[in-house]
């Protein structure tokens, strides 16, 4: 009996050295799991991406028009945007918008409890689709089914144009990777290729809302495909490339963020900005820290009281309406404040200020099941810490307008490394909103010394589970 264990024992170990053998070219996940390297990129992968451009960047298109017509609705407003119209109406006005808009919010996750999101739904956002790109169990599992993507994407509609506190980007790529699995179950491909079909959809939408086509690729290889060789994302760049064309071709040319021109930055703006990361660092992972905890502490006062989670929206909704009575600068995506921020129309205690108040609101958000991702809300915080120390140092130097949109591009990158551990992503965004390679340069070093400081110091944060809002991937 002992001599036919070790046979079937060597004939197993035969069986495995055989199975190695033949796959010397697999690569090999710390769960055990196996997958061949992608083979040589076919044609039909770089016409899918264009396709994934198209279709993602007209959805995305459509995404964003809906929210412009959702701050029409609750708020009557037109360009220039939402914060500049909101101190113009009565405050029952700015009061009851929210209230209605929570309302409204807590339907469609009462919707989700019906569609099958499970007894504590919410929004779905890019954190949903880096823990999706495994594509383990079946597609509905995934969040990436076409039904969860257009209800998660009213939710946020529905939010943002409120005045919710949150940023369009994460619903975007949630609603392009979603879009772009259709071609994978339509033609059966591959899971190396439905892998690579979700950050087109990804890479496409990001690029058609930021109108940053680069940063979207680089975003997509650091946070969603860091596996995959550089040389593998051909694909990818034509479907951001692609959506972002299609995106400037229905919307314009107008940026997003209008940044201020940053001119030629003295030498002492570059050792400021190294000596000045880590307190800019600091401070964006404080920000992280309230918006995780913010979720699982709602979550935990929700569960105690035996409220539905669904119905935190309406709650939310209220604290919102607040927010909007004493800080109007901070609500929705925020981008016009950023822009004028940078380009020291504010003083220095205001932008403090609303920085903070932006940390509250963006928690609100975030913690009672509201629609957004937190990629906005880390540029307006990070460019407002960023443009007070500028304004500071610019005041030491003479050149306070300069230091000021200088070290408020600095910010941004850092304050998005923390968030996402993607330094190539915010420095290349740094360079597309700025065209000023000075200025990207710095945002690298000081984005790679923050991705140091916080894998190096910064306590973990706590995994987030399957009910609560993972705000940074570990």
């Amino acid at each position: 009996m002992f001599d036919t264990g070790l046979r079937a024992l060597d004939r197993s170990r035969s069986r495995t050295n055989t199975l190695t053998m033949s796959n010397s070219n697999a690569l090999l996940r710390p769960s055990g799991e196996v997958l061949p390297r992608p083979r040589r990129t076919e044609l039909r992968l770089w016409a899918l991406g264009v396709l994934v451009g198209l279709v993602t960047g007209f959805a995305v298109v459509v995404f964003r028009s809906l929210i412009t017509y959702s701050e029409f609705v609750f708020f009557g407003a037109v360009e220039p945007g939402l914060v500049a119209r909101l101190p113009e109406l009565p405050w029952w006005r700015r009061l009851g918008a929210p209230i209605l808009a929570g309302l409204l919010i807590a339907g469609v996750l009462r919707l989700g409890v019906q569609s099958g999101w499970g007894p504590s739904p919410r929004p779905y956002g890019f954190t949903d689709v880096i823990a999706a790109r495994r594509l383990r169990g079946t597609l509905h599992s995934t969040t990436l089914a076409l039904r969860d993507a257009f209800l998660s994407a009213l939710a946020s509609i529905l939010s943002i144009g409120a005045g919710g506190s949150g940023g369009r980007e994460g619903p975007a790529i949630h609603l392009g990777a979603a879009m772009a699995m259709l071609p994978g179950r339509l033609f059966g491909v591959d899971l190396v290729t439905r892998r690579i079909l979700i950050g087109m959809g990804a890479a496409a939408a990001l690029a058609a809302v930021l109108h940053a086509p680069l940063a979207a690729v680089l975003f997509t290889r650091e946070v969603l495909l860091p596996r995959h060789r550089l040389t593998a994302l051909g694909p990818v760049a034509v479907a951001s490339v692609f959506g972002w064309i299609t995106a400037r071709g229905l919307l314009g040319p107008t940026p997003v963020l209008d940044i201020p021109a940053v001119g030629a930055a003295p030498l002492t703006f570059a050792a400021g900005a190294l000596a000045l990361a880590p307190v800019l660092t600091l401070l964006a992972w404080g920000a992280v820290y309230v918006w995780t905890q913010s979720s699982a502490v709602t979550l935990a006062v929700a569960e105690r009281r035996g409220v539905p989670t669904w119905t935190l929206p309406a709650i939310g909704g209220v604290l919102l309406g607040m927010f909007c009575l004493g800080f109007p600068l901070v609500m929705g995506v925020g981008y016009t404040p950023v822009s004028a921020g940078l380009g020291g129309f504010y003083r220095i205690d205001l932008m403090l200020v609303l920085a903070f108040a932006k940390i509250a609101s963006a928690a609100v958000t975030f913690g009672f099941r509201w629609g957004g991702g937190p990629i906005a809300p880390m540029i307006y915080i990070g460019a407002m810490f960023g443009s007070v120390a500028g304004a500071l140092i610019g005041h030491a130097v003479g050149d306070a307008s300069g230091g000021q949109v200088y070290f408020g591009l600095i910010g941004m990158a850092v304050a998005l490394t923390v968030l996402l551990e993607a330094p190539l992503f915010a420095a290349v965004l740094v360079l597309e909103l700025s065209s000023s390679p000075e200025t990207a340069a710095a945002a690298l070093a000081c984005a790679c010394l923050a991705l140091y400081l916080v894998r190096r110091f910064a306590p973990p944060l706590p995994e987030p589970g399957e009910d609560r809002v993972p705000l940074r991937w570990r």
